[in-house]
C-alpha cells in the first residue's frame, strides 16, 4: 500500500499507477509510472506529495 499526502490530502493506494492518475489530476500531466517509484525507492517528494510505501 502507498501513502500519499499533500496539504491535507491524504489518500491509501494500491499501486503505483493509481498515484500517478492522483498526481496527474493535480495538475502535473506529464508525470510517470518510473517517477512514482524512483520518489518511492529515494524517500523523496514527487510534485509537492510524499509518497511512502508501507507493507500489510
Amino acid at each position: 500500500m502507498i501513502l500519499a499526502i499533500k496539504d491535507g490530502q491524504f489518500h491509501k493506494i494500491n499501486s503505483p499507477v493509481k498515484v500517478v492518475e492522483i498526481i496527474r489530476n493535480d495538475n502535473h500531466p506529464l508525470v510517470r509510472t518510473w517517477m512514482v517509484k524512483d520518489a518511492i525507492a529515494k524517500h523523496r517528494k514527487l510534485f509537492g506529495w510524499k509518497l511512502i510505501d508501507k507493507k500489510k
